[in-house]
């Protein structure tokens, strides 16, 4: 205790010598000696000598005070550079004891490094001043040449410093885990989700076992910890979720189906988007199954098609390289390869505006796809009061996108196709379809200047379904306005 309470005297008088040092070399002194050992005094800091060499720098630090408190109240020059003289007697004294330090302590010095750079004077404070102590006591031992107490603190230092490392490195991986699973011990969550907290526990304890065993690879560590965070994240969330439906099923009895029946929802829309029709009168087993088949044959359909892709890039390299022999050896250019780069040029044009298109609308607005040398811009957010063929005036903004849309294809023709869902007869369907596409071919023709020759309309009703009619979200899909555009990609 009594060692502790020295070193900390030993401390605050060096903070205090510091920020007298800090204050001193803030002000700019007009004596050139002061300036001059001002800057050695930070080469030494920057050197670690203040920690390699405690005792001694501190008497370079007490010598420089003295001199420039002397040189601020203009006392007799010689008293200052005698203060001087002092200081740099010291700071060679300094130099020379850090020196032995060097190669006394290399070990824990070296371990002190790592402790610093672990960022433990921060992430681990107590642990780091304990440490710190340790090794100054070492370095103090050396500069009396105490050799028995340099080594014996020296192994106390190496060993407090490995423990203040551990913890900063845990401190900084395991931080907001620790954070969210005592909030959740707070809030009594394991009442309400017993499981998932005790998955968040179990994953961080996991960390920190992995950390212990290899401190310096912290990629698995890294992992555990941020799945510990979102078990925890994901206890309080279910623990409040459980804790409102509870409340309500006390009032209404209601609560529980409420609950279930926002789980189906999403998964009845993500459905739709697959063309599968989610079923839950069995539970969500089996509709969680017909998308996971879906989604694995669209997998294996992006794998097929992404070879494909690859095998027509090396079939194109491989042809233009045989036309580049072919052409240096007929001494020129055909007319036939002028017109096939031209193709391609037109080609490529094509894909940089579909793209360009897609990318503007929102997936709720429109969807954008080639077929051939066609582009079908499907409009899905295009609203017409029920049963009538006016374009309501909310859709005026997305109609400003078809606008630039097909600016980007000025000598293409246009079809404006009207489809409905099953609702409804199908004649009474056929007729409002086609109300609907005239409707969009006039506001085009009107707004967009298009010349009227290039835009027809035509309406199909209930004929050409893009998705179920059995779901609410499937009828939604198919009442829309396809725009069709027939481009000439030569041009």
């Amino acid at each position: 205790m009594n060692s502790c309470r020295a070193w900390m005297r030993r401390l605050l008088v060096g903070l205090t010598m510091a920020l007298a040092f800090s204050a001193g070399a803030q002000t700019p002194s007009r004596d050139p000696q002061l300036a001059s050992f001002a800057a050695a005094i930070e080469k030494a800091r920057a050197e670690q000598v203040d920690a390699l060499a405690p005792a001694a720098f501190q008497s370079v630090i007490e010598a420089y005070d003295d001199a420039n408190k002397d040189a601020a109240r203009g006392r007799n020059p010689e008293r200052v550079r005698e203060r001087l003289a002092e200081g740099q007697a010291a700071l060679q004294k300094a130099n020379v004891n850090a020196a032995a330090s060097r190669q006394a302590l290399s070990s824990v010095i070296k371990t002190r490094e790592d402790t610093i750079n672990a960022g433990a004077p921060k992430l681990a404070p107590e642990s780091w001043q304990k440490a710190a102590e340790r090794f100054d006591q070492a370095a103090r031992a050396v500069e009396k040449n105490d050799t028995k107490t340099a080594q014996k603190r020296s192994a106390e230092a190496e060993v407090l410093l490995r423990d203040a490392e551990l913890t900063a490195i845990k401190n900084a991986l395991l931080t907001e885990a620790r954070a969210l699973i005592a909030k959740a011990d707070e809030l009594k969550v394991e009442k309400l989700a017993p499981r998932t907290l005790q998955l968040a526990r179990r994953n961080l304890a996991q960390a920190e076992q992995e950390i212990t065993r290899n401190r310096y690879d912290t990629t698995v560590p890294k992992n555990l910890a941020a799945d510990a965070s979102y078990e925890a994240r994901h206890a309080l969330y279910l623990a409040q979720l459980i804790g409102g439906v509870l409340a309500k099923e006390k009032d209404d009895q209601s609560g529980v189906e409420e609950l279930v029946l926002s789980w189906e929802e999403p998964l009845r829309s993500l459905g739709t988007e697959m063309e599968v029709t989610p079923r839950f009168d069995t539970g969500m087993q089996s509709a969680m199954q017909s998308m996971l088949t879906y989604a694995q044959k669209q997998r294996q359909e992006i794998r097929r098609l992404t070879q494909d892709l690859d095998d027509s890039k090396e079939q194109a390299t491989a042809l233009n390289v045989e036309l580049q022999r072919l052409e240096a050896r007929l001494g020129g250019v055909s007319e036939e390869r002028i017109a096939l780069q031209k193709r391609v040029d037109a080609q490529e044009r094509l894909r940089s505006n579909v793209a360009t298109i897609e990318t503007s609308f929102l997936p709720n607005e429109a969807r954008v796809y080639r077929q051939g040398d066609d582009v079908v811009i499907s409009l899905l957010g295009i609203k017409f009061p029920s049963g009538r063929s006016v374009i309501d005036s909310g859709s005026a903004a997305l109609m400003d996108k078809v606008k630039r849309s097909l600016a980007l294809f000025p000598g293409a023709t246009v079809v404006v196709e009207g489809h409905t869902d099953s609702n409804g007869g199908d004649s009474t369907n056929l007729i409002l379809s086609q109300d609907r596409a005239d409707a969009v071919k006039q506001y085009i023709v009107s707004n967009f200047a298009l010349d009227p020759e290039k835009v027809s309309s035509i309406g199909y009703g209930e004929a050409r379904p893009v998705a179920t009619n059995e779901t609410a979200d499937g009828r939604a899909r198919n009442r829309r306005i396809d725009l069709v555009l027939h481009v000439n990609p030569a041009r």
